[in-house]
């Protein structure tokens, strides 16, 4: 009540000193009438300070608020997001004739994306990463006698939601926009699809929701000389369910299509495996996936241990189009805090994934496994540890083996400090 007394006070006051034509001559003119206050005795100093500084706050709050309903509405409803990961990289390479090499790498990550609500049905996201284009990775390795590092498009889509259980996706997505998979054993989580997908999402009651999703992806470049250029196309229905408060169970079947693969050059960054006739692949990869995921809130709640989240994970592929190495599966589970928030949350997850030779497209793979081939085998343990807000610590280890060839088992350590903003 007081701090209203005084305001109207001093409002009156700068009108009859003529001082609210300009900002500058208001603030003035309030601090002098606050010292006058002061002064007399009406305000002690604290009380002074005090309501300089609370009317300084309500003057910032007006002016800010009055520039963001000056904006269109997209600009005020747009969201800018980002992350830096610093790497320390450890490769150990054992090949054939028991020649070990090691190699050493300090590596860097920055991706920045914006999304902006054009209207109350459609969005838009854009993103830029660091990296060479690779659609396995945005890591840019440090050397080069300090030469400047890249930056690249990673992604450029629109979202158009007519209905809430209903999404259209076009452009270069993001990969959960495309696909729901619990594991990387088909696609590297860094890969952004380019083409169209159209989602379902429809909530069954309190417990149960079903979901689809539905896409044409351009795998390569249609041109005069290529009539048949690669194509992928999928569909994946899943369901969700939640058994109480404590129990939830996910899964999904998925068929992926890739047609006018076979005959067809692999692509500059694919690391090999598919069988090829010569130099071109050999075979077509239609795969059938099933996917699943099981969690548990507090599971050891009853023998007094505070984790907070369990899950066990898996997924299942066959490629139709191959008779013989054509199966692949990965199995794991992570257990600890359900989200990085603060010091002192953790994770630890374990997978346990292998690839046929010709069970997936080898562009497609987690790059860390073997160098993202298939035809192998691999054991992985990471480890995250909170920072404090936005920033974490993570441990990742692989130890992988050729199921093509000579075993060549390699070990790839990984060590992060990540930051989000």
């Amino acid at each position: 009540m007081k701090k209203i007394v005084f305001t109207i006070a001093i409002g009156i006051g700068l009108l009859l000193l003529g001082l609210t034509n300009s900002s500058f001559a208001a603030t003035t003119g309030v601090d002098a009438l606050i010292e006058k206050l002061v002064e007399k005795g009406i305000l002690n100093r604290n009380e002074g300070i005090k309501l300089k500084s609370e009317i300084a706050e309500d003057e910032k709050i007006v002016r800010e608020e009055g520039l963001k309903q000056g904006l269109p509405s997209w600009v005020r409803d747009m969201k800018l997001k980002g992350d830096l990961r610093l790497r320390y990289q450890y490769l150990h390479e054992k090949a054939a004739n028991d020649y070990a090499k090691d190699t050493h790498l300090g590596r860097v990550r920055i991706r920045l994306g914006l999304e902006s609500k054009i209207n109350d049905k459609l969005n838009l996201g854009i993103g830029i990463a660091s990296g060479s284009g690779d659609p396995r990775s945005t890591n840019l390795s440090f050397g080069g006698y300090n030469t400047k590092k890249t930056l690249v498009l990673d992604y450029a889509y629109a979202k158009y939601n007519p209905v809430p259980w209903l999404n259209f996706v076009g452009g270069k997505m993001l990969l959960n926009d495309a696909l729901w998979e619990p594991t990387d054993l088909i696609w590297d989580t860094d890969i952004t699809p380019e083409g169209a997908v159209i989602q379902f999402n429809k909530e069954l009651g309190s417990q149960a929701a079903v979901f689809m999703n539905v896409g044409a992806l351009i795998v390569d470049t249609d041109t005069s000389t290529d009539a048949d250029a690669p194509m992928a196309y999928l569909i994946q229905p899943g369901i969700s369910y939640k058994f109480n408060d404590d129990l939830s169970l996910k899964g999904a079947f998925s068929f992926q299509s890739f047609h006018n693969v076979k005959g067809h050059v692999p692509a500059s960054y694919s690391k090999g495996n598919n069988s090829k006739t010569g130099s071109n692949y050999k075979y077509d990869y239609q795969m059938l996936n099933p996917a699943l995921e099981f969690s548990v809130k507090e599971p050891f709640r009853a023998i007094g241990l505070n984790i907070e989240s369990l899950k066990f994970f898996g997924e299942y592929v066959n490629n139709l189009d191959v008779s013989e190495k054509n199966t692949g599966f990965s199995a794991g589970f992570q257990f600890g805090n359900k989200k990085i928030t603060k010091w002192g949350d953790w994770q630890f997850r374990y997978l346990y994934a292998m690839l046929g030779r010709d069970a997936v497209l080898d562009v497609l793979p987690d790059s860390d496994r073997l160098s993202g081939k298939t035809g192998m085998r691999n054991h992985e343990g990471r480890f995250i540890f909170g920072l404090g807000k936005n920033t974490f610590l993570e441990f990742d280890v692989y130890r992988s083996w050729s199921l093509v060839g000579a075993k060549a088992p390699e070990t790839l350590a990984q060590v992060d400090w990540n930051m989000k903003f």
